[in-house]
């Protein structure tokens, strides 16, 4: 088996502010009940006296982690308050650093891959879904810091759902959800978005091309890589390191 490649690590813009205005979103949408809309970005950024820059990037995550739903053109709703349980316990007792993020790439890779196996034996797997949210995520690259971390695992999530597996989607839902919770500690993210990006429009295509052996190995190497213990920063230091 080759060596794995080492995410390139990239900071989260404004950490202090993100994890702040994570926090305090991550507090509210608790509070609230399933299906009710959250106020709007510019309400929220007001409300927090922060930018909508980083209101945007703490409502994705809450979205990777399966307690929201953005809607397009609709604004967030709440879809699961306060299911956090199952990824606390998987982060029970792991002291934070490279070790444990690791521990999490790995199973992280094995649910995210088995979701790609199981599209690409379908005839005819239903996609659209995640096309829009590619022709979307384009389109907003043009108004983003492209250098910047990204946690934002929606991607996945909805390829997971296009899989017709409940069961496994509301595994990888736990994955993802401790698998943010463990990255953003640290205040920096694997992978710039432009790259992720790309990365996910490569195994669509292949996907949808029908090829399944390319959609596997794709999905594998871009989330299969090795976490370096130099390049995890230790308290709120930024860290970066480039993929070898």
């Amino acid at each position: 088996m080759p060596d794995r490649r080492s995410f390139r690590l990239l900071p989260i813009k404004q950490v202090h502010v993100y994890r702040e205005v994570f926090a305090q979103l991550d507090g509210m949408v608790a509070t609230m009940a399933p299906g009710e809309r959250l106020q709007s970005e510019r309400e929220l950024a007001e409300r927090l006296q922060v930018s909508r820059v980083s209101v945007r990037e703490a409502l994705r995550a809450l979205e990777s982690m399966g307690k929201i739903e953005i809607r397009r053109n609709a604004g967030a709703f709440v879809l699961d308050p306060d299911g956090t349980l199952p990824a606390e316990q998987l982060l029970a007792g792991m002291a934070p650093g490279a070790e444990s993020l690791q521990w999490l790439t790995d199973l992280r890779t094995a649910v995210d891959t088995r979701v790609v196996q199981l599209l690409a034996r379908q005839p005819r797997p239903d996609l659209s879904a995640v096309r829009e949210f590619l022709d979307r995520a384009a389109a907003e690259l043009a108004e983003q810091d492209v250098q910047q971390g990204s946690l934002d695992v929606r991607f996945e999530a909805l390829l997971a759902r296009a899989a017709g597996n409940p069961v496994l989607e509301r595994a990888q839902k736990w994955v993802h959800q401790a698998w943010v919770t463990a990255w953003s500690a640290f205040g920096i993210a694997p992978g710039d978005r432009q790259t992720l990006h790309s990365e996910h429009v490569a195994i669509l295509a292949a996907l949808e091309a029908g090829d399944a052996a390319r959609a596997v190995a794709l999905m594998e190497g871009h989330v299969d890589c090795q976490v370096r213990d130099a390049a995890v920063p230790r308290g709120d230091q930024e860290g970066s390191s480039q993929c070898t």
